[in-house]
């Protein structure tokens, strides 16, 4: 697969990867750094679509953040019985690291979390160029039709009311992203 560098843009030949892996840290030989690749973002497009990361069959990756254990552990069982790969954040600057780092499908963030809030993360994933196009769902126990409009000018994908999470995650993840490609 031919992939470009995201810090010096040096286009290179990248040969040891796993079908499951996203995101994976590779030694550029142009820049001579230790750079985090991105297989679909950084991947150089080409007529010829063998060998493409887009072709694989892969799991997406869900990213939870919250500030509840006991709600982690209920998304995380909900989304690995859906058929996604979970990470967990228990706070807003963990679930913003994780973004970055990660890559991951979509994002279920609580909105207040200590550390950082949900707006913040949701405002800095917004301004990051490599991952503002992360689907988020914001989530809270508190609703109010202030904070959905507020939200959506932020970019959120949508609203999950967390005392519905239950009857309600799975189908709100699947809406903005398929359990696997084709699915």
């Amino acid at each position: 697969m031919l992939v470009r560098c995201p810090q010096c843009r040096e286009e290179f030949r990248l040969v040891d990867y796993g079908p499951g892996e996203r995101v994976i840290r590779y030694l550029c030989p142009g820049c001579r750094a230790i750079v985090r690749i991105d297989l679909e973002m950084d991947e150089v497009r080409s007529s010829s679509s063998s060998g493409s990361y887009r072709a694989i069959e892969r799991r997406k990756t869900i990213l939870v953040a919250d500030d509840s254990p006991m709600l982690l552990e209920t998304a995380r069982d909900l989304l690995e019985q859906a058929g996604y790969q979970v990470l967990l954040a228990a706070d807003g600057l963990e679930a913003l690291r994780l973004v970055r780092e990660e890559h991951p499908d979509a994002v279920v963030l609580d909105l207040l979390m200590p550390r950082l809030t949900g707006f913040d993360v949701l405002r800095e994933i917004r301004a990051d160029d490599r991952i503002k196009s992360t689907p988020v769902l914001a989530m809270s126990g508190v609703y109010k039709d202030n904070v959905l409009v507020f939200l959506q000018q932020l970019g959120a994908k949508g609203f999950l009311d967390k005392s519905r999470m239950r009857e309600s995650l799975v189908f709100r993840v699947q809406a903005i992203v398929p359990a696997a490609d084709g699915s």
